[in-house]
């Protein structure tokens, strides 16, 4: 609960005309504008920009952001005291009191006797995700059933999902978190990449990446939807593809592979 919105006293002066009788009508402050970019953002990654104009109402004016699906406000974050008549600017990284669910919101502000100018200026739009879709450019899941989950290998299964993309295809971070492994292995994964998600127990795991093209090192910390390498078809590959593991726990250090297909289909909706 935002504890201080009332504006001061002094904020109402002067700011709409008199009513018949000369006394000054008390009509607050007005948004002049208002928009986020981008409409779309992740958890731990690029953080949306709210930028606004509020006029009127004195020097200052406490305001809060309010985070609204449908009718319902999930989130009220407070902004504090900003000075009026100046373009403002807060990054909304969506774990302000804790991440916010999965959706599309609408943002505005919010101050005792806060007015829009226009109803389009005063609410911006945002679709908020926990996770991005590995790939940025042309893919397909492959029709050869040996690149699923789970298909047998000598000796072993195959513990991820072929995702067959041109060479050269930006290999992106499903979730922001810390770079564990950047290794090269000939007889098998040829350059791969492993990364734990900030914030759950997964790892995530790349594999057959281009030569020359990993961005990152081991202990680097990446923002979800950071290019980290791009595809290729090192080690044991038969074309360019991204071999995609999602791991419960530690990969090889007594966590579990599970099928990520579900994962990757659903990621690709609003990537």
């Amino acid at each position: 609960m935002v504890a201080a919105l009332a504006l001061p006293s002094a904020a109402y002066a002067g700011n709409g005309g008199t009513s018949p009788g000369g006394v000054p009508l008390h009509r607050g402050p007005v948004v002049e504008s208002f928009s986020v970019t981008p409409g779309s953002t992740f958890i731990y990654g690029r953080r949306a920009q709210v930028h606004f104009v509020v006029k009127g109402g004195g020097r200052l004016v406490h305001l809060a952001l309010l985070v609204k699906r449908g009718h319902e406000v999930v989130r009220r974050v407070d902004l504090g005291k900003r000075p009026t008549g100046v373009r403002q600017r807060y990054l909304l990284s969506g774990l302000e009191g804790g991440a916010l669910p999965q959706g599309e919101f609408s943002l505005r502000l919010s101050a005792r006797g806060l007015r829009g100018a226009a109803k389009a200026s005063v609410t911006g739009q945002l679709a908020f995700h926990w996770h991005s879709f590995p790939l940025l450019g042309q893919f397909t899941y492959g029709v050869d059933p040996d690149g699923r989950f789970g298909a047998s290998r000598p000796g072993h299964t195959h513990q991820g999902q072929d995702i067959p993309a041109p060479t050269g295809t930006p290999v992106l971070a499903p979730r922001g978190g810390v770079v564990k492994f950047v290794a090269f292995q000939k007889h098998g994964a040829g350059n791969y990449i492993v990364l734990h998600g900030e914030g759950e127990n997964l790892d995530f795991v790349f594999m057959h990446l281009r030569t020359g093209s990993i961005r990152v090192r081991p202990g680097d910390n990446v923002y979800t939807g950071q290019q980290i390498a791009e595809v290729g078809t090192t080690g044991e590959s038969t074309g360019p593809h991204l071999h995609f593991e999602i791991w419960k726990g530690a990969w090889g250090e007594g966590g579990v592979p599970i099928d990520p297909l579900s994962f990757l289909r659903r990621w690709d909706v609003w990537s």
